[in-house]
């Protein structure tokens, strides 16, 4: 079992202490796609209340690297402690933004975007869109409605996303107990959304109401 104790944030994301906010980003994605609760490669692994300390951690390390802030200080700390090279208090951010995603999944990503683009010229998907950005619940019908009036599938969001396939269906299909919740859950419906092209914040705040109403009235 791997243990997070004496690792820095950096080695937790498995990345550079140079590293740009795109990159942390991304490590943050694929780390918890290997941690998260519905990683069947690590639920028999971790006790739930184990696995919930390692998500902690890994979203501690998150919110403090990619806060330029917190991250300042959090390096300053670690220089003190002779952890890393005090070069790293000196870097600049790359002038140059790193691409989010690499190779094959870039060239995918770009298509994915295209596609998207090219279908919300057609009426039938922008109002369809505008109705459920109109709605005050948001259900996972709604986005699987849209997904499939723009034409892609479930499995594209995946690989550019890196959100695993069961959520995103768990999603779709308004199977709440088997999402994860609050900061994940956003997450996740945020690069769903963005995906879409869809107003990621309403479809949040719609979305969790929803789950609200169904808990409510269940």
């Amino acid at each position: 079992m791997k243990s997070f104790a004496g690792l820095t944030y950096y080695d937790i994301l498995n990345i550079p202490a140079n590293s740009s906010f795109i990159e942390i980003k991304r490590a943050y994605r694929d780390v918890l796609a290997i941690y998260n609760d519905d990683s069947l490669a690590t639920y028999a692994l971790f006790p739930s209340d184990e696995r919930d300390n390692l998500l902690k951690t890994i979203e501690g390390a998150f919110s403090t690297l990619i806060d330029k802030g917190k991250r300042v200080a959090y390096d300053r700390m670690l220089v003190r402690s002779g952890q890393v090279d005090k070069s790293i208090l000196s870097r600049e951010e790359k002038k140059k933004p790193i691409p989010l995603f690499h190779g094959k999944n870039l060239t995918k990503e770009d298509d994915l975007v295209g596609r998207v683009k090219r279908k919300y010229i057609e009426k039938k998907v922008k109002k369809l869109s505008k109705n459920i950005l109109s709605k005050d619940l948001i259900s996972g019908n709604d986005l699987e409605a849209l997904r499939k009036a723009i034409g892609i599938e479930i499995s594209e969001i995946h690989v550019v996303t890196k959100v695993s396939i069961a959520v995103l269906k768990a999603i779709e299909n308004n199977q709440f107990e088997d999402l994860p919740s609050g900061f994940y859950l956003r997450n996740f419906l945020k690069s769903y959304s963005e995906i879409l092209q869809i107003d990621s914040q309403k479809i949040i705040d719609g979305y969790l109401k929803n789950i609200s109403h169904v808990q409510k009235n269940g």
